[in-house]
């Protein structure tokens, strides 16, 4: 059996519960692409979408995170736009956080996880909801930088602010003008419903084409922890550019030193995050990127729509899954299901790899 045919019993394992309508999956080797893999459709509820292809956008969640905002740090990093070592407070007086640009990227900055803004905007929408959610989330009491690492989403949101004030553009413009047209990457905010995978349905409905996540629909829809919409070759196109910065060819606008330097430093001593990256857990049958990924060199990202992306730096290789494990609802055994499934596709994805 072909990896790419045990991989897709492993997704249409995950289809038969219920979870997710939707996948598509690239491996990469060397820097190019060795396999790839587009299954099931755009939706399941309220009636079966169009089958996914490689025009099918979906909801990259948290992969905006390395995707957009640290791609674009890195770039204005690179050319002198923006000092890693400059606090945030420079950019944003009233921020809670006394803590720098660079604790910021590695989740480093005190800031809180996650606080549910969307309530408040919801209930209130203020004229500029981009400006409020930044605002609500500087202000949100912050621990000490430099001691504890915390995923925060919060910090991203604060970090998409600050991109938009070193470059002087909005986030999205930022995003193409820095990331995306250098590398001939098509991914964007929002998308065409008809083109993109559902995730959740909730009060508004079956959500397509729209952020899935609440703080960034009621908060303007573009920000700096979530947002981003990819097709399948948008992401292996990006992980294949990162390869081979990292390697020493240099793409678009990246540079080399800038992109190690963001891969190798961490915020905090002893974390696994290093400047908007993670890296695999050592203990086994705990990491998404599954037991036989390697732990050296090697980082990634997930997204809550039930996306991810890992990295093998030294074998220019990669593995990124995008599905919409989320829809028709992010509850039950959706958070297991998604694990197992990005565990399985990495540890079978080893198997296809060039030999060591």
């Amino acid at each position: 059996m072909r990896i790419v045919e045990e991989i897709a019993v492993l997704v249409d394992e995950m289809f038969a519960r219920g979870i997710g309508s939707g996948a598509a999956l690239s491996i990469g080797d060397n820097g190019r692409e060795v396999e790839r893999m587009f299954r099931g459709t755009t939706r399941r509820v309220p009636s079966p979408g169009r089958p996914v292809d490689e025009h099918t956008w979906f909801d990259v969640a948290s992969l905006t995170k390395p995707m957009a905002t640290v791609a674009c740090a890195m770039v204005l990093v690179g050319e002198g736009a923006l000092d890693l070592d400059a606090p945030i407070r420079s950019f944003l007086p009233l921020a809670s956080s006394t803590g720098t640009v660079h604790q910021l990227l590695g989740h480093g900055a005190g800031c809180a996880a996650h606080v549910e803004f969307f309530k408040e905007l919801r209930a209130n929408p203020p004229a500029d909801p981009r400006a409020a959610l930044v605002d609500m989330a500087a202000a949100v009491p912050a621990l000490e930088p430099g001691k504890t690492c915390v995923y925060s989403d919060l910090g991203y949101i604060i970090l998409g602010a600050i991109v938009e004030r070193a470059s002087n553009l909005p986030l999205e413009q930022a995003f193409a003008t820095l990331v995306g047209d250098p590398l001939s990457i098509g991914a964007r905010y929002g998308a065409e419903p008809e083109l993109s995978v559902a995730t959740e349905q909730d009060v508004r409905g079956v959500v397509q084409g729209e952020v899935h996540d609440e703080n960034a629909w009621y908060g303007g829809r573009v920000c700096g922890h979530a947002g981003l919409f990819a097709r399948l070759d948008d992401v292996s196109a990006f992980a294949s550019a990162i390869l081979d910065t990292a390697s020493g060819t240099p793409r678009g606008r990246l540079k080399t030193e800038i992109v190690n330097r963001f891969l190798d430093e961490s915020a905090v001593p002893g974390a696994s995050w290093r400047l908007g990256w993670d890296t695999p857990s050592r203990t086994p049958g705990i990491s998404h990127a599954g037991d036989r990924w390697p732990r050296a060199h090697s980082a990634g990202h997930l997204g809550f729509t039930g996306v991810s992306l890992w990295l093998d730096l030294p074998r220019r290789r990669w593995v990124t899954l995008l599905t919409n494990r989320v829809h028709p609802t992010r509850f039950g055994d959706s958070p297991d299901a998604i694990k197992a499934l990005r565990r399985g596709v990495n540890d079978a994805a080893i198997d296809t790899l060039s030999p060591e």
